[in-house]
């Protein structure tokens, strides 16, 4: 019998599979230990205590995401390995307590709360890419006996796409919810006679406390809840006060989106500036185009070894992407001026890497070397690179200039893929085909 999940989505979901091989790693001893939104950068099982025993859950919810395996076909397939690995059964800790590791129970727990978030987080994505047209969300609660009654107290509730409030409600909220959130444009929403709530109000952050099974200690953790008009209260389960999607990526682009409303230009300028040259977020986007460039070479090498498996494993995401940079003031009026409205956030897919690292562009001598990639962040943001307009693709360039070559980075907006600024390329050129292009009004100089 198919899932839950199979059922509901009928072809592997790209972007869930994204947010899940997007995350690292990290051991804990309960789940507690790492709560809210650092769920979103990185998997963890509570008391898996080696990297063998992450690694080989992980492989198996990356594999149930991509192929659509029931749970129980995650369970038959990852048990052996477990209990391989010694994972299985139950032990005692330090303080001599009897706790489970591995179980057919615990494994059917792991794989319907990291695969429902998933889905969450990726269809958070897709909402996000039409929050232009569709700026309000409705939240949706199943109206059955099962839903919770403080889950069911927001159904039909909506904010707008940027409220704060999303960041504690938005679902699941809490072990087995199965709560959505649906985009409707200003016209649904008048023609339904919807009132949008403005939640930034709503939201109560406080301190829970909880006692550690292992330990017997009470441990102090952050949590939020909302309080409704009336006096309802809804609080989401202990570490499910947050959005994975939004933790993962969405937050960039609702910062981009209050930039464009503050009216100081140089206040706005300020801001922009330093989201980006901030040396974390540079060191951040650092490390993902090393690991994604290292991901493309395993599956350019299995394609000359012809290796299926590493094939399969290491296949560009088109949906794995990270914000690369804020458009600043002066090239977002210049595109206003040109009728483009820019999300002004760029982002990079792993697709994108894999075309500009493909076979082809490196026998040519056109690709750039790995330390090149890491720096991209970089070289957008330098004010010596020049900017660049092509009207007759409607696209941005920027070029960085190395003597007789330079690099051009290529920026298309209200990409079909994203729905936001995306590169779609990125090559080394010959700076007098730059030269020419700008003499023969190719191009038009920005910067």
């Amino acid at each position: 019998m198919p899932s839950v999940l199979s059922i509901a989505f009928d072809k592997p979901p790209a972007d869930a599979v994204a947010y899940f091989k997007s995350k690292g790693y990290a051991v804990t001893d309960e789940w507690h230990d790492m709560l809210t939104h650092a769920h979103s950068k990185a998997f963890t099982v509570a008391r898996a205590s080696s990297m063998d025993v992450l690694s080989a859950i992980r492989s198996q919810l990356d594999q149930a995401l991509s192929d659509g395996l029931t749970a129980k076909q995650f369970k038959e397939q990852l048990t052996p390995t477990l209990q391989k690995l010694g994972w299985w059964g139950k032990t005692k800790n330090d303080q001599g307590d009897e706790i489970q590791l591995g179980s057919p129970r615990r494994l059917d727990t792991i794989y319907r709360v990291n695969m429902q978030t998933a889905y969450m987080a990726g269809r958070y994505r897709r909402l996000l890419a039409r929050s232009k047209t569709h700026p309000y969300w409705q939240y949706v609660a199943i109206d059955d006996g099962v839903t919770r009654p403080e889950h069911a107290r927001l159904r039909g509730r909506v904010f707008r796409w940027d409220d704060p409030i999303w960041s504690v409600i938005y679902p699941p909220n809490g072990w087995g919810c199965r709560c959505r959130v649906r985009a409707l444009t200003e016209a649904q929403v008048r023609e339904r006679g919807l009132t949008v709530e403005d939640g930034s109000g709503y939201i109560q952050e406080f301190d829970a406390e909880l006692i550690s099974k292992e330990s017997g200690e009470v441990k102090t953790v952050p949590h939020a809840r909302v309080k409704l008009p009336g006096g309802d209260v809804m609080t989401p389960d202990l570490g499910w006060a947050y959005s994975p999607g939004q933790s993962s990526f969405g937050t960039d682009v609702a910062i981009a989106n209050k930039i464009g409303r503050v009216d100081d230009p140089l206040l706005r300028a300020e801001v922009v500036q330093a989201l980006n040259n901030s040396q974390a977020r540079h060191e951040a986007f650092e490390s993902w185009a090393q690991d994604s460039i290292a991901r493309v070479e395993r599956f350019q090498k299995a394609k000359v070894d012809n290796d299926t498996a590493q094939l399969k494993a290491n296949g560009p995401r088109p949906r794995h992407k990270t914000v690369v940079s804020f458009l600043p003031d002066e090239v977002n009026e210049q595109l206003r001026a040109k009728g483009v409205d820019a999300a002004r956030t760029v982002v990079v897919s792993e697709r994108a890497l894999a075309h500009a690292h493909s076979e082809k562009h490196q026998a040519a001598q056109r690709s750039l070397s790995l330390s090149e990639y890491a720096n991209l962040a970089r070289y957008i943001n330098d004010p010596n690179t020049q900017v660049l307009w092509e009207p007759a693709k409607g696209e941005l360039l920027y070029v960085v200039r190395q003597g007789q070559s330079a690099i051009k980075v290529v920026v298309r907006f209200n990409d079909k893929a994203t729905g936001l600024d995306a590169v779609i390329n990125m090559f080394k050129v010959d700076i007098d085909a730059i030269e020419a292009g700008i003499k023969g009004g190719l191009y038009d100089v920005w910067r």
